[in-house]
C-alpha cells in the first residue's frame, strides 16, 4: 500500500444462524478504521497489527479491552444472540 492516501478499511462480520423450526437470523458487525502504515503487536487479533479502528492513533492489537470495546465480531454476536434470546437476553 506504499503511496496510497486512502488506507480507510472496515473489518465485516456476517453470522447466519437457522434454528430447528427454520427461523433464520443474519447478523452483521462492523469495525471501521484505517490500515496502518506499519504493522503493530503481533499475537491478539488475526486483524490486530494492520487496523486502527476510528477514534485511536494505535492499532486494535496495541489497545486495551476497555478502549477496544465491541469488534465486529462481538457486535455481530450480540446481534444474533439479542435476536434469538429477545431484547433480555443481551445488554
Amino acid at each position: 500500500m506504499e503511496g496510497i492516501e486512502d488506507r480507510s478499511a472496515k473489518f465485516v462480520c456476517v453470522l447466519t444462524a437457522i434454528l430447528e423450526n427454520e427461523e433464520k437470523f443474519i447478523c452483521e458487525g462492523i469495525t471501521k478504521g484505517k490500515i496502518a502504515k506499519e504493522k503493530g503487536t503481533m499475537g491478539k487479533l488475526t486483524f490486530g497489527p494492520v487496523l486502527i479502528p476510528d477514534g485511536f492513533d494505535r492499532v486494535m492489537n496495541d489497545l486495551t479491552e476497555e478502549e477496544i470495546g465491541h469488534t465486529h465480531r462481538q457486535k455481530a454476536w450480540k446481534e444474533l444472540l439479542t435476536k434469538i434470546q429477545g431484547d433480555n437476553f443481551v445488554k
